[in-house]
């Protein structure tokens, strides 16, 4: 559509004449407009008071309500350089895009209502089988006379365990999606945190055969918390012992000025370049070669807590092959509290 001087319209497109309620007050009525955030459009704010300005704008997404029904446009406006002062108004009509959108925003809303739902209830019903597996467990004889019974509450222990894993796995993705994942900061030593991820999947190393060595000079004290940076070491070692292939996981602290500085580095095939950002997204898995059950939702929480501390984390190709995942979280020694001098 173009527009001339007085607002004269000079010229619109077939499809342009389908929307005419956008020419504004040129037939008399003139529809209620706001912005993209709702916000009413005054006289002197619309397209068409904008382009007897000479002003080029856009292009900008504008809600239109008329008579005909509610309308979402994109408007563009272009000054054309003619004697006549003439400026080029571009209306593109997006309300299909706009309500799939809305609906679409609806069904993920929903769906992360659901899964958090279900996982809620799911914790309750494993948490008493897995009780209940603790009691058989210990009515089985000391002697080893029923091995068959003990391998199989043995085995039955380990699927729950990674059911349980995965329902809490579920359960951080919708809080991190509707941002509630809360943090509990507290003065915490990450050496400590280290050997406590460390020591909760020892039985696992063992049986994969993978030492796992930690390798610091000094405990690094500072204001984590310390049940969720505990539960990026663990994803990570656990990343580890899955796509190591077999081979050792060496965790390593240092300080860097006041920054810590935490590597879990495994030697397996590594991650290719063109990967390294891709991984932390969820639902992707770190190799294609490597059949896995996981979600792929583990390195995506070790991204969301280390990013909710005002840390960051990437992978570096380390000589001699694996995968270094190296995070890195600012080192807050003292509280308001703490600062407090003792009376």
């Amino acid at each position: 559509m173009t527009v001339g001087r007085g607002g004269r319209v000079i010229f619109a497109n077939p499809s342009a004449r389908e929307i005419s309620f956008a020419y504004e007050d040129l037939d008399g009525h003139t529809p209620q407009i706001t912005d993209a955030d709702g916000k009413p459009l005054g006289p002197d704010e619309r397209p068409r008071s904008r382009a007897l300005r000479g002003e080029s704008f856009g292009p900008v997404l504008t809600h239109w309500k008329t008579g005909e029904g509610d309308f979402a446009l994109l408007v563009r406006c272009d000054a054309v350089d003619h004697g006549d002062k003439l400026a080029a108004l571009t209306f593109i009509d997006v309300t299909a895009f706009q309500r799939w959108t809305e609906d679409t925003r609806a069904a993920l809303a929903a769906r992360d209502e659901f899964l958090s739902i279900a996982a809620h209830e799911l914790r309750s019903p494993l948490n008493a089988l897995l009780l209940t597996l603790h009691r058989i467990k210990l009515r089985i004889p000391p002697d080893g006379s029923l091995p068959e019974l003990d391998r199989l509450v043995d085995m039955s222990e380990r699927q729950i365990d990674r059911l349980t894993s995965l329902v809490q796995n579920l359960l951080d993705v919708t809080r991190i999606r509707a941002r509630r994942l809360e943090l509990d900061f507290e003065p915490k030593d990450l050496l400590q945190i280290v050997r406590d991820a460390a020591e909760a999947i020892a039985e696992h190393a063992r049986t994969a055969g993978t030492p796992v060595q930690i390798v610091a000079s000094e405990p690094i004290f500072g204001l984590w918390d310390g049940a969720r940076i505990e539960q990026v070491v663990q994803n990570l070692l656990t990343n580890a012992l899955k796509y190591g292939g077999g081979g050792p996981i060496e965790v390593s602290l240092a300080r860097e000025g006041t920054t810590a500085k935490l590597t879990v580095r495994d030697h397996g095939p590594g991650v290719a370049a063109e990967d390294h950002d891709r991984v932390f997204e969820p639902f992707q898995r770190i190799a294609s070669t490597y059949k896995s059950q996981s979600l792929g939702l583990g390195l995506y929480i070790v991204r969301e807590i280390v990013q909710a501390h005002g840390g960051s984390i990437v992978i570096e190709p380390p000589d001699g092959g694996g995968a270094a995942f190296v995070v890195r979280l600012p080192i807050e020694q003292q509280t308001s509290e703490t600062r407090a001098e003792p009376s």
